[in-house]
């Protein structure tokens, strides 16, 4: 994600992400339609969030992570089983330089994880197939085909910026989306996600007008949207084990790590198959990939659940 100057007229205004705007009339009815409709998920879960329960012992997401960063050559896999292989430890084991981020909110390490092997691609589809998808009330979907994967480290260098509070929709994504969020380490306080619910989420972002642009610099410089949102977004409790659905319209923020211990997720989007027949609107993202978010691009071609 690039960061830019939203407002060139205070110079002093700190950089907010190069958000996505939904003004074009073609493009707004159905944008505001699907922001403010009773989705399919929020039919089953109201607050548009639900936690989900794996066994971690027949997905072994975290002995993949080991093997891929000591096949990267960075660390000794080892050292990492010796502590049980407790991802919440890669910052005893990983060299500083690949610890930072970047302006993506991206480590070295965390780069590294998308040249994982084979078999966890099959475990991955094989968790939404089995677990996720089939409790989410939306019907079968398809899925990002390469999640998304964070590596925050115990206060690395290079964190962009104050907390980015956003929903995934100011970075191009759809709001008929869900969210599937998954810790490898015990996620709390600042070594987690931090989240509102949906009903307060889409109360905020109506009384910006889904104006993303103007609510990314507010939330880097006015400070009272910024303690709003502190209060609103709590961090997730959850574990290994856990897996988080929520809605794309969802307020949240991956915060500057401040605790001992090193957060280690994964997280990826799924588009129903009922709600993608249905809608007319393309969205791409706003990274410096500009994604295409169309199905058998980053969505797979088929759909599982």
């Amino acid at each position: 994600m690039s960061y830019l100057i939203a407002d060139p007229k205070n110079k002093n205004a700190r950089p907010a992400p190069d958000y996505a705007d939904y003004r074009d009339p073609t493009f707004r009815p159905e944008f505001v339609a699907d922001m403010e409709r009773v989705s399919p998920f929020q039919r089953q879960y109201p607050n548009g969030v639900a936690v989900l329960r794996y066994d971690a012992r027949q997905f072994d997401f975290c002995g993949l992570v080991g093997d891929t960063l000591a096949a990267a050559g960075m660390l000794d896999r080892v050292a990492l089983a010796a502590r049980g292989n407790r991802l919440e430890y890669l910052h005893e084991l990983v060299a500083a330089e690949n610890q930072a981020m970047d302006s993506s909110q991206q480590s070295a390490a965390a780069k590294a994880l998308y040249e994982m092997p084979a078999r966890f691609g099959a475990l991955y589809e094989r968790l939404l197939a089995e677990i996720v998808v089939p409790q989410l009330g939306v019907g079968p979907a398809h899925f990002q085909r390469t999640p998304t994967f964070r590596v925050f480290f115990p206060n690395a260098p290079g964190y962009p910026g104050e907390t980015s509070y956003h929903s995934d929709i100011m970075i191009g994504h759809n709001p008929r989306e869900v969210n599937v969020f998954v810790p490898l380490v015990r996620c709390e306080a600042t070594r987690s996600l931090l989240f509102a619910e949906l009903p307060e989420s889409l109360e905020l972002l109506r009384e910006y007008d889904y104006d993303f642009a103007r609510f990314g610099l507010d939330t880097q410089n006015d400070p009272v949207l910024m303690e709003r949102c502190a209060r609103m977004c709590q961090p997730l409790e959850v574990d290994v084990g856990d897996i988080v659905v929520f809605d794309s319209r969802c307020v949240h923020a991956g915060p500057a790590n401040k605790t001992p211990l090193t957060r280690v997720t994964f997280d990826a989007r799924v588009m129903p198959v009922a709600d993608h027949a249905t809608q007319h609107n393309v969205y791409q993202g706003r990274g410096r990939r500009r994604a295409d978010f169309s199905i058998g691009a980053y969505f797979s071609a088929h759909a599982v659940g």
